[in-house]
C-alpha cells in the first residue's frame, strides 16, 4: 500500500492532461467551424437578397431596391454571433467598375449607395460577395515554445456569386 503513494498525481499527469487538450481543441475547432459556417450562410444570404432585387424589381412602383447599407445590414442580421467590426466584406459588381469594400462590415451599415448601380443591376449580370472573418482561437496557446503566449489568428474567407433575377 506505501508503494502506491502519489500514484494517482502520476496517473492524472499522464492521462488527464492530454484529455483536457483533446477537450479544449475539440471545443475550438467546432466554434472555428461554426463560424466559418455561420459567414458562408450570412454572405449567401446576402447575394440571394441582391439578385432579387435588380433592375426590375422596381418596375410597377415597387420600392424594393437594394442598397451598400441594406446589404450590410442583411450579412449582419444572417450572421448570428458574428462581431460586425471582425468582418471584412467585399460586394463586386458585374463589370468591375462599382466595387464596394466594406473593412470591416459595420462601416457601411448606414451607406445609402444603390448597389449595383446601373447597368451592373440588369437581369442575368452576376454579383458576388467575399467576406474574411477574424477567428481568434486559444489552441495558440499551447503551442510549445511561443513567447509570449498569444491567441492564434485565422481568417475564414467566404465567397458566393448569383446572377441577378429581376
Amino acid at each position: 500500500m506505501r508503494d502506491q503513494k502519489g500514484s494517482v498525481t502520476v496517473e492524472f499527469a499522464l492521462v488527464g492532461i492530454p484529455l483536457i487538450f483533446a477537450l479544449i481543441s475539440t471545443v475550438e475547432m467546432s466554434r472555428g467551424m461554426w463560424m466559418y459556417d455561420t459567414q458562408a450562410h450570412a454572405i449567401n444570404e446576402g447575394v440571394r437578397y441582391v439578385v432579387v432585387r435588380g433592375q426590375h424589381c422596381t418596375s410597377g412602383g415597387n420600392a424594393c431596391g437594394a442598397t451598400v447599407g441594406t446589404i450590410a445590414t442583411h450579412i449582419a442580421s444572417a450572421g448570428v454571433g458574428l462581431v460586425s467590426s471582425q468582418w471584412n466584406v467585399s460586394l463586386y459588381s458585374n463589370s468591375g467598375s462599382n466595387n464596394i469594400t466594406c473593412n470591416p462590415l459595420s462601416s457601411c451599415l448606414s451607406n445609402s449607395t444603390a448597389w449595383p448601380p446601373s447597368p451592373d443591376n440588369n437581369v442575368g449580370a452576376y454579383v458576388a460577395i467575399s467576406g474574411s472573418y477574424t477567428f481568434n482561437s486559444a489552441l495558440g496557446m499551447f503551442w510549445p515554445g511561443l513567447k509570449p503566449v498569444t491567441f492564434g489568428t485565422y481568417n475564414l474567407p467566404a465567397y458566393a456569386k448569383q446572377a441577378i433575377q429581376f
